[in-house]
């Protein structure tokens, strides 16, 4: 039994890899409102995920918030091999913006956000900087 644990030790350290399960994109669970406690059924979250070495960056994702003004975003993960060499592991970060019409944006980075979300009016017309990143991935010139 010992021969088997060691030749499986050896083939995995030799190999230079080993199988993990990566979160690519965290749970998020969040109530949107305004400063009166209402709820904003017209918020929208947007999720960046990055991802170094190397720097990847996929589109923004968009997630609409219910009637309730509760926005549920699923955590989404993976398989992928961690290879002991150098800029062989990848490491995820995360950054969120909820936005409303109406409203000022509030943004973060990382896996948590303290709810309920809390957006000031404004009489500005402003957006999430990742809903201008969307739309220049999603426009014409850049397919």
């Amino acid at each position: 039994m010992k021969r088997i644990l060691y030749a499986l030790v050896m083939t995995t350290a030799l190999s230079g890899c080993i199988p993990r399960y990566a979160t690519i994109r965290p749970h998020y669970e969040v109530d949107v409102r305004n400063p009166a406690g209402e709820p904003l059924p017209t918020a929208m979250m947007w999720v960046s995920t990055g991802r170094s070495p190397p720097g990847y960056y996929p589109a923004p994702e968009e997630f609409r918030a219910d009637r309730q003004g509760h926005i549920d975003v699923e955590k989404k993960s993976q398989w992928e091999n961690m290879i002991f060499f150098l800029h062989g592991t990848n490491f995820y970060s995360w950054g969120w913006c909820i936005e409303a019409p109406g409203y000022l944006p509030r943004s973060g980075r990382g896996d948590e956000i303290v709810s309920p979300v809390i957006l000031t009016p404004t009489t500005q017309d402003l957006r999430c900087r990742q809903a201008h990143y969307a739309d220049e991935y999603l426009s014409p010139e850049h397919q």
